[in-house]
């Protein structure tokens, strides 16, 4: 009787009942890695391609369905928020904005936050999810969902936020005004789809107070946010001309 290289269990399936690796684990190779790949990320049944479709169509059921239990078809949050970033940062260095039409010093400022978006973006973005975490939770944490969910909430709308991002980007390719118009459009939907999000995931409470304490929450994070960004701002001006 094989047994599964895993867990040395006896094989009966084409999956360990005891670890459920699968029973056929042939030598890696580049057919393989690409076969992974392909399978752990975009099938539909599972990985990104079916998380992305119920964060677009049933996003807070989806949610309180992982967060009682139900995540075996879902890609991992985290994961989900650093591999959304990589797409949207490869597509940001093929088709960069054009800032040739603002002034000098302005254009100086907008190029050196390309070039550290570019190299840190992830780490930005996996940077705002325990800030935004702990906003809606700060507002929201009488309807019982505690931080370390909250933080798992955050990174699927994280990466559905950077999904929003990269819809934007080809349009870099029609000019700044146009690329700031389609970004400013999709940041609307994105704040509809948020609202959506928690209506959906308290279905059971007054939505009108849902509402408010959603909002209340996104005024106190952008505030953060805006605070946090000119202190970095101050911060790395010094250590700039310090250099």
């Amino acid at each position: 009787m094989p047994t599964c290289k895993n867990c040395a269990a006896e094989l009966t399936d084409a999956f360990c009942a005891t670890c459920g690796q699968r029973a056929d684990t042939r030598r890696i190779s580049w057919k393989w890695l690409g076969e992974e790949f392909l399978s752990s990320v975009f099938v539909l049944e599972r990985g990104i391609l079916f998380t992305l479709k119920e964060l677009f169509t049933r996003p807070g059921y989806m949610m309180r369905e992982y967060l009682d239990g139900k995540r075996k078809a879902h890609f991992k949050p985290l994961s989900f928020v650093l591999v959304m970033a990589a797409v949207y940062s490869i597509l940001f260095r093929l088709m960069p904005p054009d800032f040739a039409m603002l002034d000098a010093p302005t254009k100086k400022i907008m190029e050196q936050m390309n070039v550290f978006m570019g190299q840190y973006y992830a780490l930005v973005e996996l940077g705002l999810v325990p800030l935004f975490a702990a906003c809606t939770w700060l507002f929201l944490r009488k309807y019982g969902n505690n931080f370390a969910e909250h933080l798992v909430i955050q990174s699927f709308l994280s990466g559905q936020r950077i999904f929003f991002n990269a819809i934007a980007v080809p349009f870099n390719l029609l000019g700044l005004d146009v690329a700031m118009g389609v970004n400013g459009l999709l940041f609307l939907a994105y704040m509809v789809a948020l609202l959506m999000t928690f209506i959906q995931l308290y279905r059971d409470r007054s939505v009108v107070n849902v509402m408010v304490r959603t909002l209340l929450a996104l005024m106190v994070f952008f505030f953060s946010l805006g605070v946090g960004s000119i202190l970095f701002g101050f911060l790395y001006k010094v250590l700039t001309n310090a250099g």
